[in-house]
Order: structure tokens, then C-alpha cells, then sequence
């Protein structure tokens, strides 16, 4: 594969890897993010658009602290942003079914999406049609809704989501995620409630996507749950 593990808490890092830390990232906001390309009707040219999907916790057997991290991301580390923060446009979505989803991405176009909530190994979670059930939506699913929204191809996005490591390489593959984040196994949900805050603090200050995410990933690593479990964060990027 041509995306490469960043880092994460569970995996010794290489000398090889250190080093491309320590390497100026070229990868900067402004590229990384290029407004110019997308357009809105929702908010003023110039924005950066942030997208959060928020799974409910009502209707899933495991409830998780999602408005907790969407006040992480939208009130938290925005705090830190070496930009005004006029300039960041957050919309938040709940109960998220495919038909919102494919709304929202088409009228708000965002350059990120950062998911919260429930994943499984055949996809991230959203509610299904009726409103009482669960159905998966996989990478070519989400890859069609992208493309329906008339995205080519969303600059990043966060998958804080079990077992959602595979989705998240699969959309690099495909071409329509510049960068992702993903989760190899199970998800610690003190821990990506850290990853969020120390991923976003360090994007809102202009931070490059391995810096990102190697601050998440490291933050999340400190804290242990009581069994002892941290949660295995992967990253990739197109090359």
C-alpha cells in the first residue's frame, strides 16, 4: 500500500519514522485545506469547513460521550487556533442517516469530516432509514456519497470509530480521502476523546497532518483505561 502508518501508541517507531517527524512537513494548512477549490452557500469564501458526525447514543447498546467530543473539537481546540476563528465553520450532525449524510456533505462541502461514534469491521455506523436500527456504511459507500456531493476528493478525515483503520486506508486507496484516520481494533472512549483534543489543537495551529496526528496519538497513549488497553490509531496519506 502506498499510505503509510503514521504512528500510533502500540507501535514501536522506527528510526526511519522519527526521522520523518522531524523533517519539515511541507503539508500545511493552506494546502491541505485548498478553500479556494470549494465553495458554499453555507458560510463566507475563505472558510475552513468542518464536518462532525455524531452517532446517538440512544439508539446504539454501548452510550458514548459524543457531545462531549464535539465540544472538544468545536469549542476546545479551536481555542488554540493560530487563525481567527471567524475563519472555521463547524456544522454537527446527529442521528446520521446515508440521506443526511449525502445532504449535508452536498450543501456544506467540507474539507473535513471527523467521525464520532460507533464502527464495526464492515463499516462506520448510521442510523438506517426507519430511525430503529443500525446499518453500516463501508469505504464505497462513503466514497459515493462523496462523489454524489460532488467532492473529488475530501482533504481529511477522522475516523475516531472502532475497527475503522481499514475504511480509512481504503479511501486513500481510492483516491477520494487525501488524508485519514483510522482505528485498528477497539476504541477507548476516554482515549479518543484525547486524540480528538490533541489532533485539533495541533491542526487549529497550523500544524502539519503527521504532527497532528502523532500529538493525538501520543495524548491518547497516556491514558490507560483499567484494562489496560490503548487505542491503536493509524494514519495515511495519499502519496
Amino acid at each position: 500500500t502506498d499510505a503509510f502508518l503514521l504512528c500510533s501508541p502500540t507501535t514501536t517507531i522506527t528510526e526511519a519514522t522519527a526521522a520523518r517527524f522531524q523533517q519539515p512537513e511541507p503539508t500545511r494548512i493552506a494546502s491541505l485545506f485548498p478553500i479556494a477549490t470549494l465553495s458554499s452557500s453555507a458560510s463566507p469564501p475563505g472558510t475552513l469547513r468542518v464536518l462532525i458526525l455524531r452517532n446517538d447514543s440512544r439508539i446504539v447498546a454501548e452510550p458514548l460521550e459524543l457531545d462531549r467530543e464535539e465540544f472538544v473539537v468545536m469549542q476546545e481546540a479551536v481555542k488554540h487556533a493560530a487563525f481567527p476563528k471567524a475563519s472555521v465553520a463547524f456544522e454537527s450532525i446527529g442521528f446520521v442517516t446515508r440521506d443526511r449524510l449525502r445532504e449535508h456533505l452536498a450543501c456544506f462541502q467540507p474539507h473535513c469530516v471527523h467521525v464520532c461514534g460507533h464502527g464495526s469491521k464492515q463499516g462506520i455506523e448510521l442510523v438506517a432509514p426507519a430511525g430503529n436500527a443500525i446499518e453500516p456504511l463501508n469505504s464505497q459507500g462513503l466514497a459515493q456519497l462523496l462523489s454524489d456531493a460532488g467532492i473529488a476528493r475530501l482533504p481529511l478525515l477522522v475516523l475516531n470509530s472502532c475497527d475503522s483503520a481499514k475504511m480509512a486506508d481504503n479511501l486513500v486507496q481510492l483516491g477520494c480521502v487525501a488524508h485519514a484516520v483510522g482505528i485498528a481494533g477497539p476504541a477507548v472512549n476516554a482515549q479518543a476523546l484525547d486524540f480528538a483534543y490533541g489532533f485539533w489543537v495541533t491542526l487549529f495551529k497550523n500544524g502539519a497532518f503527521a504532527q497532528c496526528f502523532q500529538n493525538g496519538s501520543e495524548l491518547a497513549g497516556r491514558r490507560r483505561n483499567e484494562d489496560g488497553l490503548v487505542t491503536n490509531y493509524k494514519g495515511f496519506m495519499a502519496q
